[in-house]
């Protein structure tokens, strides 16, 4: 068998280097992105004026729709001369960002003798946005994207801002970036993270029982503060506790002598976390800064935040355009999707094993997905593969191809839990059984639940270099019987091997030539929808080459349920019911089999062995679809069934002789499901 080759991942863009490790080695080994910013102001009066810019990693910046420069290190603000207009002003900046760990941020400051323009996530009247959708052109660096569901207001961004040199501290400038995903690939622990909240508005959009206008990002929607509105507030529900460590009151207004007018000139912060009682967290009074301020609280988790009117002008009203509420911690969930990593140059390959690496803290999770396609089919991507949390599993996608991209699915329950993702690798071969191999099933749609006959059918097409098919595993939702092979001419059956979820077939001599299998059989459907796939082996090889569906002329592999039959969790017996597990290999452990049907999402399953007192010496829990799980024929691993017990209790010892109780529950959102069967231990 030819040596097999790997794709190593280590950063985060994708970018294929083609460093040769061995003959076909391939190794990613930078990752980043690029994104794009916008910002749109005006000034009161034209005039000369200075633009400072870093970002990490690189950047080109744009004003009024000419390049400025660019430049690579970011712990250094760039001076660019501008003229600014006294009507409205277009900034453009193209970051790029290579994930090294060194930040995700983009910094500007804009001055001229009199006025100021910072970049920051807060802005009402004059709002930064960015977008990770490539801009062709110079006609986006001014156009008007305000109103372009593209461009997304930034979020606050992370750099050591310690280590950037000339910054004027007085600007108070703030760090910015966008998230495509709500992934972060800037940490400087590396890898892909979950994008942290700082600098975004969580109170944004959120619902409020009595003042929704200050809540919902519109500058032109105001709450009016009358002159006896002292103990009144404004009250929001973040909808789940969250770190929150500063609020901010936004003053209505485009200008100075609105501010001035406006203002409010006292109010205190409150929070809660179930919306009655409320502890105070911080006053100001006799508020000086009119355009904006703000109450830093110590960091804790609220789900409720208000502002309450502490002080008021006995003259005149006041008008707040907006509050925001900030914290820290991870965003809930995200997910990351690469570029293609392209293999065409080096022709097809057959995917193998994939590993990966990461911190997965209580609490949170990461997924992989993967999909496929031919570089002179760039459009035809495969679905999604199923999600894959193992640290190492076999990569299932249509093969062989010469695309492949992956999706990196991440979550936290906890904000300051977040999981992190720090490298993957690909095992692939450019050695196959067979070059295409296209496969569809009739019928399509069945009551879920009921004996059916289906008629799979197999088109192998072979190439000059393809070592041939020596054995072949189809899919299958349960135990098939009433089994019928039609095979092409030259091609004959040296071993079938019934499984309960699949169908092995071994060929005495391996199949070489183009032609089409047929097998019918009947089965049953156990879960909403379910693909009938293929799995080919090269001779002395176990190294899968996965089948792919032909959807020509409306033909799929793919089965529907249209009605449903039977119950969710049936035919549940111990295999064998007797066990003796004193290290003889014979009868030394056994496996629950059971049938679960009517569940295409993975619910938890819970086996527990029982003694006669009721007590628990044993439980084995798994997440699974519909499906029949049972001990494996032959000498096959019985292991891996999710009902194997080796007769020990869950500390590792062996259970004393005597007569136990399997318990079997289907934990479903519709309620749970209980079987009870015996079990003997002898000696």
């Amino acid at each position: 068998m030819k040596p097999i080759s790997k794709i190593l991942a280590t950063g985060f863009a994708l970018v294929l280097m083609g460093t040769s490790l061995g003959a076909d080695d391939w190794m990613v080994d930078e990752w980043g992105q690029t994104l794009y910013f916008r910002y749109t102001f005006g000034a009161a009066e034209a005039g000369s004026g200075t633009l400072r810019i870093t970002a990490v990693d690189e950047y080109e910046v744009f004003f009024n729709g000419s390049s400025l420069g660019s430049d690579a290190d970011w712990t250094t603000m760039e001076e660019y001369p501008v003229e600014v207009g006294s009507q409205a002003n277009d900034v453009a900046v193209i970051v790029q960002n290579r994930g090294g760990g060194l930040g995700s941020g983009l910094l500007v400051e804009i001055s001229t003798e009199n006025e100021a323009w910072i970049s920051t996530p807060s802005g009402l009247n004059e709002i930064w946005r960015w977008t990770e959708q490539a801009q062709a052109g110079g006609d986006w660096t001014t156009a008007d994207v305000s109103e372009d569901d593209v461009w997304a207001p930034v979020q606050g961004g992370n750099l050591d801002l310690g280590s950037v040199s000339g910054r004027v501290d007085s600007l108070n400038a703030e760090i910015i970036y966008g998230f495509p995903g709500g992934i972060d690939l800037g940490r400087s622990d590396g890898g892909l993270t979950l994008r942290n909240v700082e600098g975004e508005n969580l109170a944004l959009n959120k619902p409020s029982s009595n003042r929704p206008e200050v809540f919902d990002g519109d500058p032109g929607s105001v709450w009016t503060v009358n002159v006896d509105a002292i103990n009144t507030a404004a009250t929001v529900d973040l909808l789940t506790p969250r770190l929150v460590n500063e609020v901010r009151v936004l003053t209505a207004g485009e200008n100075m002598e609105d501010f001035e007018a406006n203002s409010l000139r006292g109010y205190a912060v409150q929070v809660s976390n179930d919306g009655f009682q409320w502890t105070e967290m911080g006053v100001l009074n006799d508020i000086e800064e009119k355009e904006s301020t703000a109450v830093q609280i110590d960091e804790l988790f609220a789900r409720f935040v208000r502002v309450v009117i502490a002080q008021v002008d006995p003259l005149r009203r006041s008008r707040v355009a907006e509050i925001q509420v900030f914290g820290t911690g991870a965003t809930p969930s995200g997910a990351y999707v690469s570029e293609a990593i392209d293999l065409g140059a080096q022709g097809r390959k057959n995917f193998g094993r994939i590993r990966w690496g990461g911190d997965i803290p209580e609490g949170s999770s990461i997924s992989l997905q993967f999909r496929s396609a031919n570089q002179d089919d760039e459009a035809a991507w495969s679905e999604w593969s199923d999600e894959i949390t193992d640290f190492e599993a076999e990569l299932t996608v249509p093969e062989p191809r010469n695309l492949l991209q992956y999706r990196v699915n991440m979550s936290a329950e906890f904000e300051d839990l977040a999981p992190r993702f720090d490298s993957l690798s690909v095992e692939f071969t450019d050695t196959f059984p067979v070059s295409q191999a296209l496969g569809w099933v009739v019928p399509n749609s069945v009551v879920l639940g009921r004996d059916t006959t289906f008629i799979y059918t197999l088109d192998l097409t072979f190439g000059d270099d393809d070592a041939g098919v020596e054995r072949l595993l189809i899919a299958m939702p349960s135990q098939a019987t009433d089994v019928q092979l039609t095979l092409p001419a030259g091609v004959t059956e040296k071993e079938r091997v019934i499984l309960g979820n699949g169908i092995e077939i071994t060929f005495t001599e391996p199949w070489n030539s183009d032609g089409t299998l047929e097998i019918s059989f009947a089965a049953q459907l156990l879960t909403n929808e379910f693909d009938f796939s293929s799995q080919f082996f090269a001779p002395n090889s176990d190294e899968i080459l996965n089948g792919e569906e032909d959807t020509s002329s409306g033909r799929s592999w793919s089965v529907r349920a249209t009605d449903v039959e039977g119950r969710v969790l049936s035919s549940v017996r111990v295999s064998p019911d007797v066990i003796t597990p004193n290290g003889d290999n014979i009868n030394d452990a056994t496996v629950v089999e059971f049938t679960l049907s009517r569940v295409s999402e993975p619910q938890d399953m819970e086996i527990s062995i029982l003694d006669l007192s009721g007590r628990v010496v044993r439980q084995l829990d798994s997440r699974l679809v519909g499906g029949q799980y049972l001990r494996p024929p032959g000498n096959r691993d019985a292991s891996t069934a999710p009902g194997y017990w080796d007769g020990r209790d869950d500390e590792g010892d062996v259970v004393p002789p005597g007569i136990y109780l399997v318990r079997v529950k289907a934990r479903l959102d519709r309620g749970d499901e209980i079987r009870i069967r015996p079990v003997a231990v002898a000696y």
